[in-house]
C-alpha cells in the first residue's frame, strides 16, 4: 500500500468518524423506533458502524455515507426483527388438539 493509498484511507475514515458522532442520535433514534426498543436500537447502531468500518476498506468509491449508514442501520434492524419472527416448530402432536372427530375418523381409515 502507498502512502497516497494510507491517506485516502486515513480521510476515509476520519469523515466516516466525524459523520457517526453527528448522525449517531439520528440513528439510535431511526433504529429504535424500527426494532421497537431503546437497547436494541443501540446494539443496531454499533453493528451499523461495526460493518460499515470494515466495509469502508474495500470500497474503491467513497459512497454518500449518511445514506450508506442509514441503508446499513435498516438493512440491520430487519434482520433483528427476523429473527424474532422466528419461532420453533412445535411437535406435531400439538395438531391433534385442533382436529375435530370427523377428521380423526377419516385419517383412521
Amino acid at each position: 500500500m502507498t502512502s497516497g493509498e494510507d491517506h485516502s484511507s486515513t480521510n476515509r475514515w476520519a469523515a466516516l468518524l466525524a459523520l457517526a458522532e453527528e448522525l449517531r442520535p439520528e440513528l439510535h433514534r431511526y433504529c429504535s423506533r424500527l426494532v421497537g426498543s431503546v437497547i436494541e436500537g443501540e446494539d443496531v447502531v454499533q453493528d451499523t458502524f461495526a460493518k460499515a468500518f470494515v466495509a469502508l476498506e474495500a470500497m474503491a468509491e467513497l459512497p454518500q455515507l449518511r445514506a450508506w449508514l442509514f441503508r446499513i442501520a435498516h438493512n440491520r434492524a430487519l434482520d433483528v426483527l427476523r429473527s424474532k419472527a422466528i419461532r420453533a416448530a412445535e411437535p406435531i402432536e400439538a395438531a391433534y388438539d385442533v382436529v375435530d372427530g370427523a377428521s380423526l375418523i377419516l385419517w383412521s381409515s
